[in-house]
């Protein structure tokens, strides 16, 4: 991501992003650790079933969503995938975590 800077300033826009980047560099670093998100991090976090990894042109999850907060149930293409368990049944995302329910099953 490239944000174009005029002026002196201030940025707020800048704040926004680095708070993203920030909370993503939380929740890398408590799985690090073996903190692994729990039912209550999860319970909003939209649910994706029949998903498959996908490693082009970045690695990211394919399937259908139920209970995103921005986009329609159904099929999407999530954000960069960062990190996932699908024994624990999450994945974190440049942009959140999911849930992870079955599976794609169609051997991609």
């Amino acid at each position: 991501m490239s944000v174009l800077n005029q002026g002196p300033g201030p940025f707020p826009h800048l704040a926004e992003i680095a708070r993203k980047y920030r909370a993503i560099a939380d929740d890398l670093d408590r799985i690090a650790r073996g903190r692994h998100p729990g039912q209550d991090e999860l319970r909003d976090a939209p649910r994706l079933w029949e998903w498959r990894v996908i490693a082009y042109p970045v690695p990211h999850l394919v399937g259908i969503v139920l209970g995103h907060p921005l986009l329609r149930d159904g099929e999407i293409w999530t954000s960069e995938l960062l990190t996932y368990d699908p024994e624990r049944g999450y994945a974190r995302t440049l942009s959140r975590f999911y849930r992870l329910e079955s599976p794609s099953s169609d051997g991609d």
